[in-house]
């Protein structure tokens, strides 16, 4: 698919492609891959690097976690293994600046420049923390509690604006209201922290009958006051102002908790766990109708 994009498109018109590090041996001995995953032919990060060169693509984006690390199952990014992966492209294409980008363990501003010393890339994308923190790229100097509200009451306000003049297309997240849909779910991003202690809002912004912006608007002014009274000392002492509470970290107890069972599940175990929860997300949904 790469080369045809390639012989196909103009020059000027860049081809990129990103990937994840390949599962490796010692991701298997430490339970990382699951119970059932075997080696057949084990690929490097090293060779896919050069399969993608060879392709002619223009620029790589390596995050530097496997498949198998996502969502519930996210570990700590593997910098080292983009490093690796910088390296050998450019050495392989003999071009010494050839563009590698990292991706994944980019929490806060100052991880940006660790992450260009650790990798040696040219470039640093980010995703889960984005959809939390839109200025994650901008240094700021966010010391209270207040201001971090503040800031993220901010982002809610001026996304709305955005969609008021640029409404987002109507996706796969429902029938009534529309486009709203997909706002709504950037707003459960943007708030996430906040809604978790407020869980009447939460659920009112996942009903079906919360559907425009001006509802939203309504819902936001409502947040605010509940928050406006306390003082700062009151606003630290909050679950929000946590780290844990980020919706970059929404897993992580999780993670923490499942880390501690590592008795193997069965392929019929795990279905039957699959089943009970999307039974419960079917009945949460229906409770909120």
């Amino acid at each position: 698919v790469l080369t045809k994009l390639r012989n196909t498109l103009p020059k000027e018109v860049g081809v990129t492609a990103k990937i994840r590090l390949p599962p490796t041996q010692a991701d298997a001995q430490e339970g990382k891959l699951g119970h059932e995953f075997r080696f057949d032919n084990p690929v490097t990060i090293e060779e896919r690097v050069r399969r993608l060169i060879d392709s002619g693509v223009d620029l790589i984006t390596i995050h530097g976690r496997t498949r198998f690390e996502n969502k519930v199952t996210v570990g700590p990014v593997n910098w080292d293994g983009v490093r690796l992966a910088a390296a050998t492209a450019r050495e392989y294409s003999g071009d010494v600046n050839f563009p590698i980008f990292a991706n994944g363990g980019i929490e806060y501003f100052s991880d940006v420049q660790k992450c260009f010393d650790e990798t040696l890339c040219s470039g640093v994308m980010s995703s889960e923390s984005l959809l939390e923190n839109p200025g994650i790229f901008d240094e700021q100097n966010i010391v209270s509690g207040r201001d971090t509200l503040e800031r993220q009451l901010q982002y809610a306000d001026t996304y709305l604006d955005y969609c008021t003049i640029f409404p987002p297309l109507p996706g796969s997240l429902g029938i009534k209201g529309g486009s709203y849909n997909v706002a709504k779910s950037h707003l459960f991003k943007i708030l996430h922290r906040y809604l978790e202690e407020q869980p009447d809002l939460r659920t009112w912004l996942g009903n079906q009958e919360c559907c425009t912006i001006l509802q939203a608007r309504a819902l936001m002014c409502d947040l605010r006051s509940r928050y406006s009274t306390l003082d700062e000392e009151q606003l630290k002492m909050k679950t929000s102002w946590k780290d844990d509470n980020s919706w970059y970290r929404r897993h992580r107890q999780s993670n923490a908790s499942a880390a501690e069972n590592t008795e193997p599940v069965s392929l019929e175990e795990r279905k039957k766990l699959a089943k009970l929860r999307i039974q419960a997300l079917r009945e949460q949904r229906l409770s909120r109708a």
